[in-house]
């Protein structure tokens, strides 16, 4: 076997300081002093020596806040392993922690939701992903809530404003996702967007953060965009790929006449995938066209655009 003498190593993939802080609830300063205190945490840094915590690294701060909260001193807890952390507060109080161990339900978000309670909701969500990581969130609770509030909704259990609160927090959780990861984003471009009169964009955020988890280049443009001025700023951009959102409320004969529109626009190599709701009712045929409407149908579009980018 050849030795890789000149390999370049990869940079280090995780959470800047201002993230950490939001996504474990502990402040920049407190991580800096316990870092020169303890020596724990220990961030990686990447090529501009800005530091960068791992996954496990916010799952074990997470449990050390919540020792705190409990009464812990930090020099009692912050030397402790994660398996141990688990451990010492299952004894101390052991029905809170055996829901606190659980990814939260659905049922559980929407109950925050009907108690108008925005910031309840944020600490399910931010535990969610410490639990989880960003791409199981995506799947397993962020979509999903998103599609229970709307059967909800459409029930009569909720109102307008718990659709609007959740598209407020959740929208803000995604944004700040995606700022730990658009950064080292180098993959080709995929311009987001919903076509004119779509006014729906919180789909287009999950999939700004799939994408950059994938190693693409997400550039969000945003709701209710002409064809014409989507095609200017995928050609201004450079895009790959125009990925537009169509929803439950589109009307596909005018959905079709847009992306018609986009289509003869776009230079013959930029690509177009339709997302959404309603995207498996549009028939529009072009072979530039491809409807992508799962997450897996997503990762296999991501990996088809890698390997040819």
């Amino acid at each position: 076997m050849v030795e890789r003498r000149n390999a370049v190593p990869e940079a280090p993939q995780g959470y800047s300081i201002r993230v950490a802080s939001r996504l474990t609830g502990v402040s920049s300063d407190t991580l800096r002093m316990w870092e020169r205190r303890y020596g724990f945490p220990k961030p990686q840094r990447n090529d501009a020596q800005v530091r960068v915590y791992s996954d496990a690294d916010i799952e074990r701060l997470v449990l050390i806040a919540r020792a705190l909260k409990a009464g812990f001193r930090s020099g009692e807890v912050i030397h402790r392993e994660t398996s141990d952390l688990r451990a010492l507060l299952v004894s101390s109080s052991q029905a809170e922690v055996e829901v606190d161990r659980r990814t939260p339900t659905i049922e559980t978000l929407l109950g925050r939701l009907l108690d108008d309670d925005p910031e309840g909701l944020h600490d399910e969500l931010r535990r969610s992903v410490a639990l989880l990581g960003p791409k199981r969130f995506l799947t397993e609770v962020a979509a999903p809530l998103l599609e229970s509030v709307g059967e909800a909704w459409a029930a009569g259990r909720l109102g307008v404003r718990h659709e609007h609160l959740l598209s407020e927090v959740l929208s803000s959780k995604l944004r700040l996702l995606l700022s730990a990861y658009e950064d080292q984003a180098s993959g080709p471009s995929v311009l987001l967007c919903t076509l004119s009169d779509e006014q729906h964009g919180l789909g287009l955020d999950m999939v700004a953060l799939y994408l950059a988890l994938e190693g693409l280049t997400p550039r969000l443009l945003g709701v209710n965009t002409p064809p014409d001025q989507i095609a200017e700023a995928a050609i201004a951009l450079r895009a790959r790929v125009v990925g537009v959102s169509v929803s439950e409320a589109a009307e596909i004969p005018v959905t079709e006449g847009h992306l018609k529109r986009v289509l003869g626009s776009l230079p013959n190599g930029t690509q177009v995938w339709v997302g959404g709701k309603q995207a498996r009712k549009v028939s529009l045929r072009d072979s530039r066209l491809s409807l992508v409407v799962t997450w897996p149908e997503l990762e296999q579009a991501a990996a088809r655009l890698r390997e040819h980018g």
